[in-house]
């Protein structure tokens, strides 16, 4: 029985308003509050706000859209895809930093959304063996990192060798699918798609079932694999196509992005080598090189004794910062926004106070340390 007054139910209706689109959504349940108030609002609020016009108007005071919301959750609970919005435990919270952050996400398997290290690697559906071999390297190189899952869009070629790879070495691994999870995509890696959940790991999309497959859908779904990963690895690609996309987007989230240099010739490794000759991407020499650089390795990790005190003389504010850093070894900057969203302070501000005056250094990956 569907609990029509259920606000995961209404947020689905919300995602189906004609010509919405995510950051009309996410500006209307900013101003209504949420995606129930919206669709009990009155038409003279709903035309207050200035978000929507007549026909999206007409189309919330309706209803109409909670019928499709309807067919959608029947078709999940069919097919056992769990329906997450933000207000659920599982959505992951790496894609805050998204304006445009799904309102709905569709998943199976397990998306590890509290996990403190993740990875996204990316490429060209032509992979060559040079290419395939790195990803083995590496894959065997990252199985050392503990508590660590990569990320990658399960089409052909090196998405496909990351997924497998990762499968091999007992890495969870989430395919960031740009088509609803009632199909896999392309038809060839129906095996491989079946594994990852074996495998504990997940699939997610933003697309329900009753949205038509479209070239638009791709890099839309670019921006939630960027968005997911702390690092973004791209092995080999062309100038243009969804891997560069999804670089460019990594930079945008301030998420480190590195690549994997090939030969002057080769046009599937000419995109790589430009984004490194344009410093858009860290070049990547070796598996270590990116473990390294991370921070992820066991020898970087530097954790004070917390009997040792620390002689401060800050705010009650920073010095919960510093204890945070001093007792979380390799903490990076979303863990302590997450962890410090209910005090009443600056996290900006007080991490550049307290690396002014030589209590902290920050380190590759967006994380902290003591000095």
């Amino acid at each position: 029985m569907i609990d029509k007054n259920n606000e995961h139910f209404n947020l689905l209706g919300l995602s189906f308003l004609d010509g919405i689109g995510i950051i009309k959504a996410n500006q209307l349940l900013d101003y209504f509050g949420s995606a129930t108030a919206i669709f009990d609002s009155k038409a003279i609020d709903l035309a207050t706000s200035q978000i929507l016009n007549k026909k999206q108007i007409q189309q919330v005071l309706s209803k109409e859209t909670l019928k499709f919301a309807e067919i959608e959750f029947e078709f999940c609970d069919k097919n056992k895809i769990e329906i997450l919005s933000p207000l659920s435990d599982e959505y992951p919270k790496r894609l805050n930093v998204l304006e445009d952050k799904p309102i709905i996400l569709f998943k199976k398997g397990n998306i590890h959304p509290k996990v403190t290290k993740s990875i996204a690697i990316v490429g060209t559906r032509k992979s060559s063996e040079y290419g395939g071999r790195f990803i083995e390297l590496f894959l065997e190189k990252l199985k050392e990192v503990p508590d660590i899952i990569t990320v990658s869009g399960l089409a052909q070629g090196i998405d496909s060798k990351a997924h497998w790879a990762s499968i091999k070495n007992k890495i969870p691994t989430v395919a960031v699918m740009a088509i609803s999870l009632g199909q896999i995509y392309p038809a060839i890696n129906k095996r491989l798609s079946e594994q990852i959940l074996e495998e504990n790991g997940g699939w997610i999309t933003e697309t329900s079932s009753q949205e038509t497959a479209s070239a638009g859908l791709f890099p839309r779904r670019n921006r939630i694999i960027a968005a997911l990963s702390d690092a973004t690895f791209v092995v080999e690609t062309n100038i243009k196509g969804g891997s560069i996309i999804t670089a460019k987007l990594a930079n945008e989230y301030h998420r480190d992005v590195f690549a994997l240099p090939g030969r002057y010739n080769d046009n599937f490794s000419k995109g790589s080598n430009a984004l490194i000759q344009n410093n858009q991407a860290i070049l990547v020499n070796s598996p270590e090189d990116i473990i390294n650089y991370m921070n992820w390795g066991e020898k970087s990790l530097r954790k004070i004794n917390p009997n040792i005190e620390i002689p401060f003389e800050g705010s009650l504010y920073q010095k919960k910062v510093l204890e945070l850093i001093r007792n979380t070894p390799q903490i990076n900057i979303e863990r302590l926004n997450i962890e410090m969203q209910n005090e009443n302070g600056s996290l900006a501000e007080a991490l550049v106070n307290l690396e002014l005056n030589g209590y902290i250094r920050s380190k590759a990956g967006n994380q902290y340390e003591i000095v």
